[in-house]
């Protein structure tokens, strides 16, 4: 059972869960990741999954993301999305 802490819960005090996180990631010719570096540089074996998000269009900073789910060569999968705007990549954990 979680103690009572006696503090009341406010909106302003709420914290995002699962930010994406930046990565570095190496594309191969064709555009698709091909390696990461997480703590070291890991080669991409396989894409399990791809897809895109285009929403907000109507913001200053519209949303244009491009997700993989991928399969490294150790055997983690993990889910990266490139940011077509900023032409930038990150992990996303769930």
């Amino acid at each position: 059972m979680v103690a009572d802490t006696g503090k009341t819960l406010r909106a302003d005090t709420a914290k995002p869960v699962n930010l994406p996180e930046p990565l570095a990631v190496e594309e191969g010719p064709d555009g698709l990741p091909a390696f990461v570096k997480l703590k070291r540089r890991q080669k991409i074996i396989a894409v399990e999954d791809c897809w895109r998000i285009d929403d907000e269009w109507w913001r200053s900073e519209p949303v244009s993301r491009l997700y993989y789910a991928v399969i490294l060569a150790s055997g983690q999968r993990l889910v990266l999305s490139k940011n077509l705007i900023a032409n930038s990549w990150y992990r996303q954990s769930y």
